[in-house]
Parts: structure tokens; C-alpha cells; sequence
């Protein structure tokens, strides 16, 4: 179990909840009630101030499993299509279907921030589909500029995946976002999912988004390999932290939350994973 943040400090958590639906018996994961309290036990558990996370239907889906009068929603303001037009669930014969995937940000109430405008430019088809980044600024004399993000999925290592265009369509816009933040001094995490395992040897993804210029970038727990899944030996869940806002990390903060039981059981085929800042507000 993760220990508590520092004092001082703020707890910044990435977390893919797997088709969190607004709904019981909805979307591509099915939750009942239990279901959803797996959930909510979990982000208890991991104790975090503020979670970047994938796969939110909408701000109903996040008050199943967050208490409203607690915490501050940001969701995508991408349009949602109609509930009919979403594919059938791949793997499933029980008829559901996918429901919206939207990135979204919560952050615990009484922390000073304010929203930025969402990076729909991720969406390079520009067909709503592609999600986009939800975007915050925490506030303060040295502001930490945060942004949840999901990029395209199918292109996890190399160049020759039928994903991998419009993925690497996607990754320029996202250097652009942090560079630009780079060079105004700003601190900068990015967190969430981004579908590719940046940390194998010599990933040009990773290179590209780490070239230096104007500053490298760091990976919050590089190094560490993943424990969620023994079938996965990498992971392609990141926070991603500039080099200002890597000065407040707090040494050795970096946390993966596993579940145990059976996987159908398991609140999310994702695990979270996160990692202290040292934040005087």
C-alpha cells in the first residue's frame, strides 16, 4: 500500500479505469454496484490529490466512484455519440457496447488550480474520435501545469503497426504542448495512458518527445518494471514530469497500486500508478 504523501506535498496519480460507465451493466466493463466500490476502494487506497485518468464516460460515471462534495471534475468536452452507434464490445457475447471514452481530471477540493483548454489538437483525424488531453494549472508562485492524456492505441513499439501513422500524427502535437511550457519555465506532468512502451531500448517515441530541447523530460518511476499484469513486462502508463517539475518529485514517491483476487474481479485492467511533488499550497 502506498504510504501517505508528505507534508508538503501533493499525491499525483494516472489511472486507466477501463470503460468506466455512468451506469450499472454498461460499457465494454461491466460494473454492479460491488463493482464500483472495487473502484473507489482502490483510489482510497492509493490516496491521491489529483488523478489523471483514461476511459471516464462523463462526470456521472466519475460520482460512482468519487464523492462530489469532495472533489472537482474536469472531463472532455469532446462530443459523445449516440449510445447506439458505439461498436459492440470485442471479446464479448452479452451485446454491450462501448460507451465514451473520455480522459478527465479530478482533483481533490480545497487545491488551488484553474482549467486550461483542452488539447483537442490530439484528435489529428479530427473525427471525434481521438481523445483529447484535459488540462489543468495548479496554482501558485511557481505554477505546475498538468494534462491527462490517452493517445492512440496499436502502435506499442516500433513503426510498422497499422496504428502507427495517425499515433505518431499524435506525438509531435504533444511535444509542441510541453515545449511550448518548456520554454515559458513552467512546470509540466503529463500522465495517463499512451499506449506505447516508451522505456524499451531506444524507442524513437520516446526520443523524440526526450530530445532536450529546451529541457529533458523524466519518467516518474523509470526503471521500475510493471507488477499489474505478469503478462506485460513494460509499461505503457506513464507520468511524465519537464525538468521543473522534476525538482519537486519527492525522491523514491513513485507507487504502483495492484489488485489481487481473481482478474474478473479486479477493479480495471490497468493498474495506477503514482508519484509525490513537493507543493507549498
Amino acid at each position: 500500500m502506498p504510504r501517505s504523501p508528505e507534508p508538503g506535498s501533493l499525491r499525483i496519480a494516472a489511472w486507466n479505469i477501463e470503460h468506466l460507465a455512468a451506469e450499472n451493466g454498461m460499457g465494454c466493463a461491466p460494473r454492479d454496484d460491488a463493482g464500483y466500490q472495487r473502484v473507489t476502494a482502490i483510489i482510497d487506497e492509493v490516496g491521491a490529490d489529483i488523478w489523471l485518468l483514461q476511459e471516464i464516460e462523463n462526470e456521472a460515471a466519475l460520482a460512482r466512484v468519487f464523492d462530489p462534495s469532495q472533489w472537482t471534475f474536469h472531463v472532455e468536452a469532446r462530443p459523445a455519440g449516440e449510445p447506439g452507434a458505439y461498436p459492440l464490445s470485442r471479446g464479448r457475447d452479452d451485446g454491450t457496447r462501448l460507451t465514451m471514452q473520455s480522459t478527465a481530471i479530478a482533483v481533490r477540493r480545497g487545491i488551488d488550480h484553474v482549467a486550461l483548454p483542452a488539447l483537442a489538437e490530439l484528435d489529428v483525424e479530427g473525427q471525434d474520435r481521438l481523445r483529447w488531453g484535459v488540462a489543468i494549472t495548479l496554482t501558485g508562485e511557481t505554477p505546475l501545469d498538468l494534462m491527462s492524456i490517452h493517445l492512440k492505441s496499436g502502435c506499442f513499439s516500433g513503426d510498422d503497426a497499422p496504428a502507427c501513422p495517425v499515433f505518431f500524427d499524435q506525438v509531435p502535437v504533444l511535444e509542441s504542448w510541453i515545449d511550448e511550457r518548456n520554454a515559458a519555465g513552467r512546470g509540466v506532468i503529463v500522465g495517463g495512458d499512451f499506449n506505447r512502451r516508451l522505456e524499451v531500448d531506444g524507442d524513437s517515441v520516446w526520443l523524440d518527445l526526450n530530445d532536450g530541447d529546451p529541457a529533458p523530460l523524466r519518467l516518474a518511476g523509470a526503471g521500475i518494471g510493471p507488477r499489474c499484469n505478469p503478462r506485460y513486462a513494460e509499461f505503457i502508463d506513464f507520468i511524465m514530469l519537464n525538468e521543473e517539475a522534476a525538482r519537486q518529485k519527492v525522491d523514491g514517491s513513485f507507487s504502483e497500486t495492484t489488485f489481487s483476487g481473481p482478474r474478473e474481479r479486479h477493479p480495471s485492467d490497468h493498474c495506477p500508478i503514482a508519484v509525490d511533488v513537493a507543493w507549498p499550497g
